[in-house]
C-alpha cells in the first residue's frame, strides 16, 4: 500500500476549557491498517460521543483494509488479493466499494495527460516490491517481461454484475497510488455528520473537517521536509504548514520507502515509461478537497517533470501542490500562497 510519510499536525491547543464550552477535543491513535499509523482527533460533547465515533471509524478501516489488500486473502472476501488470482479465470464479483474505485481509476487513467498513473501495474511494482524487501534490483529482463501485462484496458469491469475479468491472465492490479485518499474519503463520510470538527491522518493522507473549536479557525496541516532539504521557516523536520477546513492533503516523495545500493536511492514510485524509480522529484504535495484525486494527483506529479506537472495541477480548479524538485528547491502554486505559513497565513 502507498506509502509515506508522515504529516506532522500542527495543533495549538488551548490547555483550559471554557467552563461554557460545551465540546471539548479527543484524540486517538489507532494502529494496523494501510500499512501505517492513524491519527484521529476532534471535538465533540463527551469521551462516550468519541469512542462511538472511533468505534464506527475503526471499523470501516478494518473493512477497507481487507478489501484493499493486495497479499493477504480473509475468508469470504473477494478482496484485492482474490481478484488479482482469479479474475484472470473467470469474472469475480465484487464489493461496491471496490468496484467504484477500480470505475473512478479506469475512468482517470483514459483522460489525456493522467495515463502514467496506472493499477494495472501490479506485475512490475510486484518485483519492486520484492526487491527492496531483498535489498537488490529487480532483474531487467523480468522488469521488461512484466511491462507486457499492465495493459488496463485488459481489465474489463461489468457495472451491472458488479464483476472484474482480467483479459490477460497475467495482469495485476495494484492500488497503492490510490487506495489510503479513496478510504480516507470513506472515513470522512463515517464522521462528518456525527462531529464535523476533526481531522484525520493516514500517513501521508490527511483530510481536515470543519474549524476545530478552540477559538482557531483552520487546522494547521504541516507538510514533512524531506531529508537533505532545508526546512522553510521551521528548523525540525517541517518543510510548510498549510491552514485548511474540508480539505485533503496528500504527499508523494522518495525518502521512505526506498533502499539504497551503492550510494544510490531507488525508491517505490516507479515510473511506467522506463520501470525505474521516478527522478523528477523529491516529494509533491497536493491541496484539494477530494482525497482519492489528492491522492491519484500525487503520484501522477511525482512522476511528471515539474513544468507538465504544473501546467497539470494549474488546470484543475480549487487544487494546489507544493513541489519539491531534485536540486532540494521548493516552489508552491500561487493558489496555496493565501493558506501557508511560509507566505504568511495563520490559523486565526
Amino acid at each position: 500500500m502507498k506509502r509515506l510519510f508522515s504529516f506532522l499536525l500542527v495543533l495549538i491547543l488551548a490547555t483550559v476549557h471554557l467552563p461554557c464550552q460545551a465540546e471539548e477535543k479527543y484524540s486517538k491513535t489507532i494502529f494496523g491498517y494501510f500499512d501505517t499509523v492513524v491519527s484521529f482527533m476532534g471535538y465533540t460533547d463527551s469521551q462516550e460521543s468519541f469512542d462511538a465515533v472511533c468505534e464506527e471509524l475503526t471499523h470501516e478501516m478494518k473493512y477497507l483494509h481487507q478489501l484493499f489488500d493486495g497479499y493477504n486473502s480473509y475468508p469470504g472476501q473477494h478482496n484485492l488479493w482474490y481478484v488479482n488470482h482469479h479474475a484472470g479465470e473467470a469474472p469475480v464479483k465484487v464489493d461496491d466499494v471496490l468496484f467504484d474505485l477500480l470505475q473512478k481509476c479506469q475512468a482517470l487513467q483514459k483522460t489525456p495527460g493522467y495515463e502514467k498513473v496506472n493499477v494495472a501495474m501490479g506485475t512490475v511494482l510486484s518485483l519492486w516490491h520484492n526487491a527492496r524487501e531483498e535489498g537488490a534490483l529487480p532483474d531487467r529482463t523480468a522488469l521488461q517481461a512484466a511491462t507486457q501485462h499492465t495493459d488496463f484496458s485488459k481489465i474489463i469491469l461489468n457495472e451491472e454484475e458488479k464483476t472484474v475479468f482480467f483479459a490477460d491472465p497475467k495482469i495485476r492490479l495494484d492500488l497503492g497510488a490510490v487506495a489510503k485518499g479513496y478510504a480516507a474519503d470513506r472515513l470522512k463520510a463515517v464522521v462528518e455528520d456525527k462531529m464535523p470538527s476533526f481531522l484525520i491522518s493516514l500517513g501521508g493522507n490527511v483530510y481536515a473537517g470543519d474549524a476545530p473549536l478552540d477559538g482557531r479557525k483552520k487546522w494547521g496541516v504541516s507538510v514533512q521536509c524531506p531529508d537533505g532539504v532545508t526546512p522553510i521557516q521551521f528548523g525540525g523536520d517541517m518543510l510548510d504548514v498549510f491552514y485548511v477546513n474540508r480539505m485533503s492533503l496528500v504527499t508523494s516523495g522518495d525518502y521512505q520507502r526506498y533502499m539504497e545500493i551503492d550510494g544510490k536511492r531507488y525508491h517505490h514510485i516507479i515510473d511506467p515509461d522506463t520501470c525505474m524509480p521516478a527522478n523528477h522529484l523529491r516529494a509533491v504535495t497536493i491541496v484539494c478537497e477530494n482525497g482519492f484525486l489528492a491522492d491519484y494527483l500525487s503520484t501522477l506529479l511525482f512522476l511528471l517533470p515539474y513544468e507538465e506537472g504544473v501546467t497539470l495541477i494549474e488546470s484543475i480548479p480549487d487544487a494546489g501542490a507544493l513541489f519539491v524538485l531534485a536540486d532540494g528547491s521548493v516552489t508552491m502554486t500561487e493558489n496555496l500562497h493565501a493558506i501557508a505559513y511560509s507566505h504568511g497565513a495563520t490559523a486565526r
